[in-house]
């Protein structure tokens, strides 16, 4: 793909996958949970959401990578007490910027 004219973090590929989250049992007020994503590099932005419904006080804080072909999800528990969140499906957007590392301004 040609680089466009404005070399400023423009999304070169978008893509969706889909992992499977096991049932993952969060003690503390936080977990992380490792997802082996084929094709996926450091400098990616990845987004991360649950397709259905999370058990009542687990939420996902964040989703990023720091290693090609994984991504790193936290699922957050604000029960204030163990909690278990039910299997399903995680989709993962990630983002590849073309211009690599990512800039840090836009003009």
């Amino acid at each position: 793909m040609s680089k466009t004219t404005i070399s400023r973090g423009n999304i070169s590929n978008n893509s969706v996958v889909q992992a499977a989250l096991g049932s993952t049992s969060i003690s503390g007020t936080s977990t992380e949970v490792t997802f082996t994503v084929p094709g996926v590099q450091p400098t990616d932005v990845v987004v991360a959401t649950f397709d259905g419904t999370l058990v009542t006080g687990i939420s996902i804080g964040n989703a990023y990578t720091n290693t090609a072909n994984q991504v790193i999800v936290r699922l957050i528990n604000s029960t204030g007490s163990s909690a278990t969140q039910t299997a399903g499906t995680l989709l993962i957007q990630v983002l590849s910027c073309e211009d690599s590392p990512i800039p840090a301004n836009v003009v």
